[in-house]
């Protein structure tokens, strides 16, 4: 299996796609009792990394500005229920290059948002397909994505890295 802090192709699938934290990934399956599910637009790929399909989208390629939503519900549990991670509809607000990577509470219609990483993107790459690429995305916990790993990664401590494709169509 290719580790997921890799692309798996060169030609990225719509969508975000994350592996989360290898070394988190290796313990959950370790577990006997490790459940892991993707759903409603999400989905595990074979190198490891969780996918979640394009939403609708904003973003303006001049200034770098814009937000990425993308949708589905990927969930990590062990330890008998005590240990229970979930990514719901994540969404990545980029600046400049910079970005905030957040998912939704379940809460408010998907509006409660939670602040759960802090991005270095980047610009993006126009593909021949239109499509706007962002590869290896540097990703870092932020306080409140410590507090959904129960305060196993510290603030600022890197992640895995994230990987975009947004179709052409999908952003102006």
């Amino acid at each position: 299996m290719t580790p997921a802090t890799t692309s798996p192709d060169p030609q990225l699938p719509p969508g975000l796609g994350w592996g989360i934290k290898r070394s988190f990934i290796d313990y959950i399956n370790s577990l006997p009792d490790a459940s892991v599910s993707a759903i409603d637009g999400a989905a595990r790929d074979d190198a490891g990394l969780f996918r979640f399909a394009p939403d609708r989208s904003e973003y303006d390629v001049e200034s770098g500005t814009g937000i990425l939503r993308f949708r589905g519900d990927a969930r990590l549990s062990g330890h008998h229920g005590m240990m229970f991670v979930r990514l719901l509809d994540p969404w990545v607000v980029l600046t400049g290059g910079r970005g905030i990577l957040s998912i939704s509470t379940g809460e408010d219609a998907g509006q409660d948002r939670t602040a759960v990483a802090v991005l270095r993107a980047g610009a993006p790459v126009r593909e021949a397909d239109g499509s706007l690429t962002w590869s290896g995305v540097e990703v870092a916990i932020t306080d409140e994505g410590s507090d959904l790993f129960d305060g196993q990664y510290a603030a600022g401590q890197p992640m895995d890295p994230l990987f975009i494709r947004v179709p052409a169509g999908a952003v102006p």
